[in-house]
C-alpha cells in the first residue's frame, strides 16, 4: 500500500509503500534514515486512513534502503477503498 510520510519534527516528506500494517503500528519501506523517537504524519494514498505515529527503529537494508518501524498514537479513517468505492475498515493485517 503506497503511504505519504510527512516529518512533524523536521521539513522532510515522502512517498513510500508498506510492508505490515496492525492496528498499532506499520513497518514501512524508505529511502532515507529516519531518527528513532520521530514524529511522523501517515496518510494512505488509497483511502481516508490518517495519523501520527513515531520511529521506534530504521534500519538499512540491501541497496539504498531502509525498513521503518513506527508506532501509531493517532490513527483516523481507513487504509483503502475497495473496487466499489467503499472504504474498508482497518484490521490487523499480515502483508508479507
Amino acid at each position: 500500500m503506497t503511504i505519504t510520510l510527512v516529518s512533524m519534527d523536521l521539513v522532510t516528506y515522502e512517498v513510500t509503500t508498506t510492508r505490515e500494517v496492525s492496528l498499532h503500528g506499520a513497518s514501512v519501506l524508505t529511502r532515507q534514515q529516519w531518527a528513532p523517537n520521530q514524529r511522523i504524519d501517515v496518510r494512505s494514498l488509497q483511502g481516508s486512513f490518517s495519523g501520527f505515529a513515531r520511529v521506534v527503529h530504521c534500519q538499512l537494508r540491501k541497496g539504498p534502503s531502509f525498513v521503518m518501524g513506527l508506532e501509531f498514537f493517532f490513527t483516523d479513517g481507513h487504509w483503502k477503498q475497495n473496487n466499489a468505492g467503499v472504504a474498508e475498515p482497518r484490521v490487523a493485517k499480515d502483508f508479507s
